[in-house]
């Protein structure tokens, strides 16, 4: 029983909700991407971005600091930090595990 409470547990992690509001949302847009230089995933984000002239900050998973940080994001959230698919996402206040870009676009444009 308590094998079958932990495995679903995980799979709600992994494949729950995957637009998640965090507690503080800012008073104007932005972007924030987490990933890794060598995810093609990453990279396609980055590059739709700022073809759409979408200003966007971007965070290396790799680096220590930064894996803390978007792990704590995604605990409070509930989110499993043990496995999860990049990019990451933050929009105005919402974090998205490896969104489309129109989604993310979707969610910029609209005001905070």
């Amino acid at each position: 029983m308590l094998l079958v409470a932990l495995g679903l547990y995980q799979a709600w992690g992994q494949f729950g909700p995957r637009n998640q509001v965090l507690a503080h949302t800012p008073e104007a847009p932005y972007v924030l991407v987490y990933g890794r230089d060598s995810c093609g995933y990453t990279g396609q984000m980055r590059q739709g971005l700022t073809r759409q002239g979408v200003a966007f900050a971007y965070n290396q998973v790799d680096n220590g600091a930064v894996a803390d940080q978007l792990h704590g994001k995604m605990q409070q959230l509930g989110l499993n930090t043990a496995y999860y698919e990049l990019p990451v996402v933050e929009v105005n206040g919402r974090l998205l595990l490896r969104p489309e870009l129109d989604r993310v676009l979707q969610i910029y444009r609209q005001s905070p």
